[in-house]
């Protein structure tokens, strides 16, 4: 005979109990998964953007300065000047006491192989040496696509270093039979450079830029400009107007070392390294370490939904500390990245 009999109250009571302890075991199980997919969401976000911005550097040091390594010589104020190709400055105290860095770079075709009747290259062999206007074979190969002039040209390989070009204009055109001529603002300065040109010094199109971390109502990130030449010193060049392009948002810090090698070892492991790098010409530069610092978009959550995980900037950074800052919810990434220099080897083009 079947047994009508149900639950008592203790046993209904104890089953609830166990449910309510199984439900809060698997929300609880869940809020944290959720924590935890986020904040791994918010590490990777500010791993990738320190790896990023820092690459943007990086990359552009790996072609800076080429044919330079013993200066490159600019008309500064009317006087010729021998400055870096690479320098910055240390601690900017308006951005928080980041640093910045200027590069001369290549034209990015400028290692292409020329061939001035398709005019697929951008570099061009100088035909006849002496001071003046530039005597080459193909001024085709130097025009960049749509425009009738290149905005700057870089002429190296002679002495071991260069000169950069200011306000180039094609005078006499070339398609690789006959001489072409191309004029620039330096050509009738007194002294620029200080040895003249040598037949088959190269020349290519070429640019000034400057990457930097700017802070702003919106945050701080990594910014690019190009620049133009000044007659003022430090530094020797100024950004051009509306040249300001971001190119990686939520950047704390940059911190740039610059390695020379005082003493001529030529091994690596005894450069010197120092904190800002004059634009005044004194020894070529052999590496760069680039260090950046990025952040997430979103605070760090703990397991109490109501408090946030506190974080202090990293520090201390090259010669940046910030031990004692205020904490905060943002947890931080740091790229670090030392970059050899053999562009600026002399014998390099």
């Amino acid at each position: 005979m079947k047994s009508n009999r149900g639950f008592t109250t203790l046993e209904l009571m104890v089953a609830t109990a166990i449910t309510m302890v199984a439900i809060v075991a698997v929300c609880t199980l869940l809020i944290e998964s959720g924590h935890f997919t986020r904040n791994n969401e918010e590490i990777i976000k500010s791993n990738d953007g320190a790896r990023i911005a820092g690459e943007f550097i990086v990359g552009a040091l790996r072609v800076a300065g080429v044919g330079g390594a013993a200066g490159v010589w600019i008309n500064n104020a009317g006087t010729p000047k021998l400055i870096s190709p690479i320098f910055g400055t240390d601690a900017i105290a308006a951005e928080g006491n980041t640093d910045d860095i200027w590069m001369v770079l290549p034209d990015r075709r400028a290692f292409k192989e020329s061939n001035c009747a398709l005019n697929s290259g951008s570099a061009a062999s100088l035909v006849a040496g002496g001071p003046g206007p530039l005597n080459v074979g193909c001024t085709q190969s130097l025009m960049p696509p749509g425009l009738p002039n290149p905005s700057l040209l870089l002429l190296a390989n002679f002495a071991g270093s260069a000169a950069l070009l200011t306000a180039p204009r094609v005078t006499a055109a070339s398609d690789g039979t006959v001489v072409g001529v191309i004029d620039y603002g330096e050509s009738a300065l007194p002294g620029f450079p200080p040895r003249a040109f040598q037949q088959g010094d190269g020349v290519f199109g070429a640019s000034v830029v400057h990457f930097f971390v700017h802070r702003d109502s919106s945050g701080s990130a990594l910014y690019r400009e190009t620049g133009v030449l000044s007659g003022a010193s430090p530094p020797a060049f100024v950004a051009a107007t509306a040249s300001r392009i971001m190119l990686q948002s939520n950047i704390e810090d940059l911190q740039l070392a610059y390695g020379v090698d005082p003493i001529g070892a030529g091994q690596p492991d005894q450069y010197v390294f120092q904190n800002g790098f004059p634009d005044a010409f004194g020894s070529i530069l052999r590496a760069v370490r680039v260090s950046v610092v990025a952040y997430h978009d979103r605070p760090m959550r703990s397991g109490d939904t109501s408090a946030l995980i506190a974080f202090q900037p990293i520090s201390p950074l090259e010669n940046h500390d910030q031990t004692g800052a205020p904490k905060d919810a943002f947890r931080r990434s740091l790229y670090t990245r030392r970059i050899e220099l053999p562009n600026l080897s002399p014998g390099m083009l």
